[in-house]
């Protein structure tokens, strides 16, 4: 009679499994760290675009809240949650 000891395998791969689990995140907590920080540290006068894709220039700041320059006489405030990052080699807006 032949067995077959395939109960370690089972163990390997579940190992495998919670193991990439834990990594995954790891890898979003630091990105959201990531990113608070970023948001955290916007300042007066930078080119940022915000997650929905505008693009404008910062103008004024609260501690939750930013007011973009998008355009002659057109200022909008946005959450500080809603900036996507900065705008790198972009033509300044006047």
């Amino acid at each position: 009679m032949i067995t077959h000891n395939t109960g370690g395998i089972y163990w390997v791969f579940f190992i495998v499994i919670i193991g990439m689990t834990i990594w995954m995140f790891m890898q979003q907590s630091r990105q959201q760290k990531k990113r608070k920080q970023f948001q955290a540290e916007i300042q007066l006068g930078e080119e940022v675009y915000t997650v929905g894709g505008l693009i404008g220039k910062v103008v004024s700041q609260t501690p939750d809240r930013l007011v973009l320059h998008l355009a002659d006489n057109v200022e909008v405030p946005i959450l500080r949650s809603a900036i996507g990052g900065r705008v790198q080699n972009a033509p300044s807006i006047k």
